[in-house]
């Protein structure tokens, strides 16, 4: 563009800050003229006097903004080009700028070579454009020139050489109008371009498109013309050109031209209905969108969250501010998330899975996440549409129903305890009352006696299996146990199982041992033995096509080892791979009892142990147990090598229970024993002096001070002396470190056995 072109150039800045405003006017003030309003109003009084050639104007505005005074300008002149700033870069905000007629948009802060640049090529759209309405003008001049010389000529060649140069010139025509409307979808915008160029073009007195024809027109009025706009799906509407208030004939091949003319509206206004209806459809699901109870999410290719809708700011307590253009694996779980991208991009249309929110609300909320793809023309992973619901509340009233089929499980073991006591205490009952009435007949009382000692052998029975199962008493003494061994042990026992499965269902089968060399722990070894059986029986079952089964050990030398049972089997999905170790729950229908894997559970925290699984459907499992390296165990027995003498001893028995105390005390005395009785804890401790007593036989479960505090205060005086638990209740395995810490020789089970009672003593006073 020339000096002197760009110099006669007017340029209107509309800013309501004045910094900006005076900053776009000392830019621009060397080339072009320039005004500046401070507000919409200021400038539609400016664009009449000034009749600016571009407006550059800041969408955020006051009482009139950007958008609204686009549409002033371009009712008022559509040639005038107008430029939109903004620090706000939304999408939404440039579509309906670009929507509404706008050249282009520039996003503070700007450089000046942006701003000079887009300056110019918004002048250069405005020539060319006005060059165009020039040459439909000229080009309407040489039609109607045309016109006239063919019916002056009477010569037929002359004639036919006219008639060719006035059709050329009627595409022309078409051609130059059809570039005005041919981009445009609004259909006011058709309209309005369209009676624009025509009556400035062909200098009508009227033009107008309007559903349907007048209902006044005389068709054979020369002064006007109704030209039906259609196409083959019906009609969309007439294009009416009315000379009849200045009376000017409107010449036959203007009818054809605007009949021909008609042909590139129903295009045109179809093309603009379609976009209309577009419209709607995209307003429609951006409010189901909006309005749905469930995260809607869309990401792009790179994995950055590109939309955001209500309910993804409820479930992750996120703004769509803070949330776009965040990396959508800074919300979930990025091993989940990577992994259904990779199924999605190797052909899979939809990928759920379940996981936890990892940024968001203080508690993040247990999520359903359901991703599907959307691929490109070529079939690559354009993005993905991430669907999200929060299942807290429905896995927490799953828990609460599990807890309460728990319940009720406990319940029908308690009323089967409460069954087996009563029978037993009807026995002890019915005969202690029949020795009463009969206390001469020696043999009547001694066989009743057997039969109550029976009954109570059987109770004490029933408790010890209770307490096993709640982890409250060992089964067996604690020993090192050397876990390959274990494995070898496992797999003998297993191996006949192993072999049938081979023989009748023709599968494949191979079993990998990786023996590393570790220290012992210590552990039952019946126990582990039943744990690795379980765990290589539970692969087994899961390869029912054949596959592989590799056990694994590694250690960690005084800190711990690693055992890890791996099968290539069917694996589980994450519902089922949360509740393997639960009592009761099973996959395998009526096959299973669902106490395999709850006992390995029970077995490996009852040695200290932590154990974890990670599978996938069709991926196989993978259990990985870890356990601590053997120490002294705590509690344990001591070997009695040789037989020793007995000795009495004096002891402080000290129980709240009065019936247990006397019981206790009589059985100790019957045996040699001296014993100081003390009905509680605070009674025994108030009468202890330290070498007064060779042992303290303590009760833990008593009121006020129990059986922990009373140890706790004679160590704190007498570092030495012996002291025994005896306990109804049991021992939690993290009770077992406190016995350690206390130096208590050992814990013995009620009921107890006067043999048992004498021999637990007799070891305590030979240790010290």
């Amino acid at each position: 563009m020339s000096a002197t072109t760009t110099a006669l150039a007017r340029v209107l800045v509309v800013d309501d800050e004045l910094g900006p405003r005076e900053s776009l006017r000392m830019l621009l003030k060397p080339v072009y003229q320039i005004q500046t309003a401070e507000n919409g109003r200021t400038a539609l009084d400016l664009l009449r006097r000034f009749q600016p050639d571009v407006v550059i104007m800041d969408i955020k505005m006051p009482e009139m903004d950007g958008l609204e005074l686009l549409r002033h300008v371009k009712r008022a002149d559509p040639s005038i080009e107008v430029v939109m700033i903004t620090a706000y870069a939304s999408l939404e905000t440039v579509k309906h700028a670009l929507t509404h007629g706008a050249f282009e948009y520039l996003i503070k802060p700007f450089s000046r070579q942006d701003l000079e640049d887009v300056v110019r090529r918004a002048l250069l759209r405005r020539q060319a454009d006005l060059g165009a309405r020039g040459q439909v003008a000229r080009l309407v001049e040489d039609m109607r020139r045309l016109s006239t010389k063919t019916r002056e000529l009477e010569e037929a060649a002359r004639g036919e050489a006219a008639e060719q140069s006035l059709r050329v010139t009627q595409l022309s025509i078409l051609r130059e109008i059809s570039r005005t409307i041919v981009g445009q979808l609004d259909p006011q915008h058709v309209t309005a371009a369209v009676t624009e160029q025509l009556r400035t073009a062909l200098g009508y007195d009227s033009v107008a498109i309007v559903p349907e024809a007048p209902a006044d027109l005389d068709r054979a009025d020369a002064a006007v013309i109704d030209c039906a706009i259609r196409d083959v799906q019906g009609s969309l509407g007439h294009l009416v050109v009315d000379n009849r208030p200045s009376r000017r004939a409107i010449d036959p091949r203007e009818r054809e031209l605007l009949e021909m003319l008609s042909e590139y509206l129903a295009i045109a206004l179809r093309n603009s209905r379609l976009y209309g209806e577009i419209a709607d459809t995209k307003q429609l699901l951006e409010q189901t969108i909006a309005s749905a109870g469930e995260a809607i999410i869309s990401v792009s290719p790179d994995d950055r969250i590109e939309k955001w809708n209500p309910a993804a700011e409820r479930i992750f307590g996120l703004g769509a501010g803070q949330a776009i253009g965040r990396p959508i694996t800074d919300l979930l779980h990025r091993g989940d998330y990577t992994e259904a991208k990779r199924r999605l991009a190797e052909g899979t249309p939809i990928h759920a899975f379940e996981t936890t929110a990892t940024a968001g609300q203080p508690r993040p909320p247990e999520l359903a996440v359901t991703l599907s793809a959307l691929h490109g023309r070529h079939g690559r992973l354009d993005g993905l549409i991430a669907i999200v619901r929060d299942i807290t509340a429905q896995r927490e009233i799953e828990k609460q129903h599990r807890q309460s089929e728990k319940l009720t499980a406990l319940g029908q073991l308690a009323g089967g305890i409460a069954h087996d006591f009563n029978n037993l205490l009807q026995a002890i009952l019915g005969y202690a009352q029949l020795m009463k009435q009969n206390p001469q007949d020696a043999e009547f009382v001694a066989r009743s006696l057997n039969v109550v000692e029976a009954a109570a052998v059987d109770g004490s029975e029933t408790v010890r299996r209770i307490q096993q199962f709640a982890r409250l008493r060992p089964d067996e003494q604690f020993v090192g146990v050397d876990v390959n061994q274990i494995v070898h042990d496992a797999v003998a026992i297993v191996r006949p199982r192993w072999e049938e499965k081979i023989a009748r269902d023709n599968r494949p089968l191979d079993l990998r041992l990786d023996l590393g060399t570790i220290e012992t722990v210590n552990g039952r070894p019946a126990a582990m033995t039943e744990l690795m059986t379980n765990l290589i029986l539970n692969a087994l079952d899961a390869m029912p096509d054949g596959g592989t089964l590799t056990v694994t050990t590694r250690g960690e030398p005084g800190r711990q080892i690693t055992l890890m049972v791996t099968d290539t089997g069917v694996g589980m999905p994450e519902p089922v791979r949360r509740r393997i170790f639960e009592p009761f729950f099973s996959t395998k229908g009526e096959a299973g009892s669902g106490l395999g894997l709850s006992m390995v559970y029970s077995i490996v925290r009852r040695h200290g142990g932590e154990i974890r699984v990670e599978s996938e459907p069709g991926r196989g499992a993978t259990f990985t147990l870890t356990f601590p390296v053997a120490s002294e165990p705590v509690g344990a027995e001591p070997e009695t090598v040789l037989p020793r003498a007995r000795r009495p001893a004096r002891v402080l028995l000290v129980d709240d229970d009065p019936k247990v105390l006397g019981t206790l005390t009589e059985i100790l005395r019957s045996v040699g024993h001296t014993v100081t009785a003390a009905a509680s804890g605070s009674a025994g401790l108030a009468g202890y002096r330290p070498g007064r007593f060779d042992v303290v036989l303590s009760n833990l479960g008593m009121a006020g001070m129990n059986g922990w505090e009373l140890a706790e205060r004679v160590r704190h005086v007498d570092t030495n002396v012996a002291i025994l638990f005896i306990t109804g209740w049991g021992l939690r395995d993290e009770e077992h470190g406190r016995l350690k810490m206390l130096k208590i020789r050992k814990c013995l089970f009620k009921p107890v056995r006067p043999v048992e009672l004498d021999a637990a003593i007799q070891d305590a006073i030979a240790a010290v």
